[in-house]
């Protein structure tokens, strides 16, 4: 192996130079090392005797190089203590200057350091203000390091601020799945179909299997969608609906109602089973996914449906204290209940536009709440409706009075806080309805109309989905949800959390009164 500076017997000490911070317990002398006499330090195991007449020619000045020798290593600040630089400067042919150098060999005086992206950027700023070579004096760094920071400087402005190294493979291990999956994507972005990452993972599998790709070789999973997303710049574009707001007063709000809760708890002593929470929702025919993979940076993001958005179902759902589920009551928009085979387990009714009525609330009440497990005549129930105008009419309150139910009213704009329907069931139904949609449309053979749109799914297949999503809410997330709501947890851990939801109000609060069932009435 050759090295980039001169073997050891051409060095030589210079004349006239002070002795430094190297050692000089021996020096080359007619081409052998001597040990100085007051010194116990040996030579090293290679300095051993040779002849004056060395195979290698004698250094050469430094003038013929037109370079200088600095007086001592400390001159050039970038260098580390102890490096021979003398070596490889006095080493004939390498005429190279103190930059080339420093980009060969990178030494500096501590460990080798790492800076992140702002930290460039900064360097980089300040070298466009000034030069290159400021920049490095300025910050203690490589005039090297900055020339390579200017050049990749829009790179740095798109990178994280923490970042430090842009590494990492830019292909993945089966580059070639990852390009066709790619090409899918971008030929559905063209029909202007929405694309899961549920969708690229399954065209993923599937070209692996055309590839005689072995299944434990490719899962296709998520981590490998994601990491195929980032090298292709792709990104999932979320359609955000708009939250709602709650009132200003929500403080009072909320202990107003968890009073009138625990009034009725305490007066008529409940049953888990006898307290419970319904309430109607709409439910899409067509579930157009609100998630697509597009190309970042890109807005808007045009998507192509079927149109048929506004074609729904309206759900009236009930579920109890103790983690039962209520049969679901559909109600479907027309005059008729069209003719076929629906699934068992759920109450179907029609209506001109598909809404929830006074007369249909009568209806549930009698085939679903007055038919529920566990409902006896002499046991009194409550049940938890919100503000809808339909629920608290004269003809609602006496039939619910006839079935010894009472019923409590969710204060306005707090369904979000209060509903345990709101709170723990919606979200999973929907995303077990859109999932099962999902797979219907990727599944293929799909019945076209004579414009060439693909014709919205059964009616009875659109119902199966909905029980299977229904069935598939676990009973424990029921129980949680009420009590999260404050509606089933222990009096005594009720009386808590109202007393830490009074002592936020401005002047402290009252403590709960007891309150009859008659004037709670009165202010529902």
């Amino acid at each position: 192996m050759e090295f980039p500076f001169p073997k050891p017997d051409m060095i030589t000490r210079l004349e006239g130079e002070e002795e430094s911070h190297h050692s000089d317990d021996w020096q080359l002398q007619g081409g052998t090392f001597a040990e100085n006499e007051d010194s116990d330090v040996k030579p090293p195991d290679w300095a051993g005797p040779m002849n004056a007449a060395s195979q290698f020619p004698p250094p050469q000045h430094l003038d013929g190089f037109g370079l200088r020798m600095p007086r001592d290593i400390t001159e050039l600040p970038e260098w580390g203590e102890g490096y021979p630089f003398y070596m490889a400067m006095g080493f004939p042919g390498y005429d190279l200057s103190a930059d080339d150098l420093a980009g060969k060999f990178q030494f500096s005086r501590g460990m080798r350091r790492s800076y992140d992206a702002g930290f460039k950027l900064m360097v980089v700023e300040y070298a466009e203000s000034t030069n290159n070579c400021q920049a490095a004096k300025q910050f203690g760094v490589l005039e090297k390091n900055v020339r390579d920071w200017r050049k990749v400087k829009p790179q740095l402005q798109n990178a994280h601020a923490m970042r430090r190294a842009f590494r990492g493979p830019k292909n993945g291990r089966f580059a070639l799945v990852d390009q066709r999956v790619a090409e899918y994507v971008r030929y559905m972005q063209a029909k202007g179909d929405p694309i899961t990452r549920e969708a690229m993972q399954l065209k993923a599998l599937e070209i692996a299997q055309e590839m005689n790709i072995p299944e434990k070789g490719f899962k296709a999973s998520l981590g490998w969608c994601r990491r195929m997303m980032r090298r292709y710049d792709l990104s999932l574009r979320h359609k955000v609906p708009v939250p709602q707001q709650l009132p200003e007063d929500l403080t009072e709000k909320l202990v107003t109602y968890q009073r009138s809760v625990l009034a009725l708890r305490r007066t008529h002593d409940y049953q888990v089973a006898q307290m419970g929470n319904a309430d109607e929702t709409p439910i899409c025919l067509e579930v157009p996914s609100r998630v697509t993979v597009d190309n970042q940076g890109e807005k808007p993001v045009l998507v192509k449906t079927p149109g048929r958005e506004k074609l729904k179902i309206t759900a009236m759902l009930g579920v109890l204290a103790d983690g039962r589920k209520l049969p679901p009551y559909i109600i479907l928009r027309g005059t008729y209940i069209p003719p076929g085979k629906f699934p068992s387990g759920m109450e179907i009714r029609c209506h001109r536009y598909g809404w929830m009525t006074e007369d249909l609330m009568q209806d549930w009440l009698e085939v679903v709440w007055r038919r529920r497990t566990g409902a006896v005549p002499k046991q009194r129930g409550m049940l938890i409706l919100n503000g809808f105008r339909g629920h608290a009419t004269d003809s609602v309150k006496s039939s619910m009075e006839s079935m010894n139910t009472d019923m409590v009213i969710i204060p306005g704009g707090l369904t979000s806080q209060l509903q345990v329907l709101d709170v723990v069931v919606y979200k999973p139904l929907n995303d077990s309805v859109r999932a099962q949609y999902s797979n219907w449309l990727l599944a293929g053979n799909l019945a076209l109309s004579p414009t060439g749109n693909a014709k919205k799914p059964p009616l009875g297949l659109f119902l199966e989905w909905v029980m299977v999503a229904w069935n598939s809410i676990s009973s424990e997330s029921i129980v949680q949800g009420f009590k999260k709501c404050h509606i089933s947890s222990n009096l005594e851990d009720e009386d808590d959390v109202l007393w830490e939801i009074e002592s936020e109000l401005p002047g402290g609060g009252e403590p709960p009164k007891e309150c009859d069932a008659e004037s709670l009435t009165e202010s529902n």
